[in-house]
């Protein structure tokens, strides 16, 4: 009898546990193309059991695996996953969910993406926080904040941070708020109403969210000398959320840090080579750097001092926040690259490996920390995105980050 007449339909009844090992390897996107064959693989890749499987898998091989990093379109509601490689080839994009407001303060960590409207005054004060993963278009939103009554009047400053605990597999928020002197006292005041809140105007309020327990705790502390801090600039590094502060006193910039780990809040002043340069009031900029922070430094032609090496040009110094095992923070610098012609100071981002990106002209180049050579990085923008890049005082099109794949929230109705 001919073979051709019998029909033979391929069987994908695989244990389990071989589809999980199989699975894990792949990257999302594909891994949600194999939910689509059949009934049992959709459901498996849904389980909580698996997502969590593949997201540890994906973090322990990103040092083997190609990595991405995500351009945020700073002009339209619109993220790209791109390859960390020349090429910077496109992995996969999306649209801000319809449901989730625009014109939002966002910091990404491993695959989530945390959203709020909470510092656009434009539109009126909204304290609500999202927690979106792209990949999978699913988003939650998170609690409300145990400070969400204080309005913009009520507060001197007010911060966010996000990031990922990998110690306890949890995602965390961390809401810092300094009340102005007629809000409320701080929480151990409450039991002394007699004393008044302006006989302590340093006092800080902090609540910390837990996505494994969807709740937040509180943490007051006092003796916080902070005048400003900046909200569009934070970092989540080893447990550490980190931001820029300014204080009127001493007329000098400062890092502001919160440990989750011991719920210590604390400052670190700014190397005097830093504080010189007065650019930096308007326009700090600080990026995780391994299991650190770097903080850049653009210095023009105007701010150069006699003292450095190419005075008169602009160049752009990286400095590096390190901690001992005393717990002691330090400031190293860690190169300073003269900026050649037709370079937009602005830094872009930084990729996997630490190194910063910068635009010039329409390509994008980068600087090898060894020698601190520049070195072009992507040699034509028009693929990166749809809108002009840059013109005379413009923005920045889009900000890079690294960016890690996960599946959270897939389980979710």
């Amino acid at each position: 009898m001919s073979l051709s007449k019998h029909k033979h339909t391929p069987s994908y009844d695989f244990p389990e546990e071989l589809l999980s090992e199989i699975f894990k390897r792949l990257p999302v996107k594909y891994v949600l193309r194999c939910g689509a064959v059949q009934k049992s693989w959709y459901h498996l890749i849904r389980t909580p059991l698996f997502i969590s499987v593949h997201s540890n898998y994906q973090k322990l091989t990103a040092h083997v695996n190609p990595k991405y990093l995500l351009f945020h379109d700073t002009s339209i509601t619109q993220v790209k996953v791109r390859l960390d490689d020349a090429q910077c080839n496109e992995y996969c994009k999306f649209e801000y969910p319809l449901d989730l407001p625009t014109c939002l303060w966002n910091l990404q960590s491993n695959g989530l993406i945390c959203l709020s409207n909470m510092f656009n005054e434009n539109v009126g004060y909204n304290p609500d926080i999202y927690l979106w993963n792209p990949l999978v278009q699913k988003f939650r939103n998170v609690p409300d904040s145990p400070f969400s009554m204080f309005t913009f009047r009520e507060t001197k400053w007010n911060a966010l941070a996000f990031g990922f605990l990998p110690e306890v597999n949890d995602y965390v928020v961390v809401h810092v708020i300094k009340p102005i002197s007629t809000a409320a006292p701080p929480c151990y005041l409450i039991s002394n109403p007699d004393i008044g809140y302006e006989e302590y105007p340093h006092s800080v309020k902090i609540g910390v969210y837990s996505l494994n327990s969807n709740s937040w705790k509180e943490v007051c502390q006092d003796k916080v000398f902070v005048d400003y801090m900046s909200t569009d600039v934070s970092v989540f590094v080893d447990g550490t959320a980190f931001w820029v502060g300014y204080n009127n006193e001493d007329l000098c910039q400062l890092v502001m840090y919160f440990d989750t780990k011991t719920n210590v809040l604390g400052q670190v002043i700014l190397p005097d080579d830093i504080i010189f340069r007065a650019c930096q009031l308007e326009n700090p900029l600080i990026l995780p750097f391994g299991q650190s922070i770097a903080y850049f430094v653009e210095v023009g032609e105007d701010d150069a001092s006699e003292d450095d090496e190419d005075y008169g040009s602009p160049h752009m110094d990286i400095w590096v926040l390190n901690k001992d095992t005393m717990g002691e923070f330090s400031w190293e610098e860690k190169m300073s690259v003269t900026l050649s012609e037709n370079v937009w100071p602005e830094v872009l981002g930084i990729r996997n490996n630490g190194e910063p990106i910068q635009a010039k002209l329409d390509k994008l180049i980068s600087y090898d920390l060894d020698t601190h050579e520049p070195y072009v990085f992507v040699e034509s923008c028009e693929h990166l995105t749809p809108t002009p890049y840059y013109k005379e005082g413009s923005k920045s099109p889009f900000v890079i980050r690294p960016f890690l794949e996960t599946l959270l929230f897939l389980d979710m109705d």
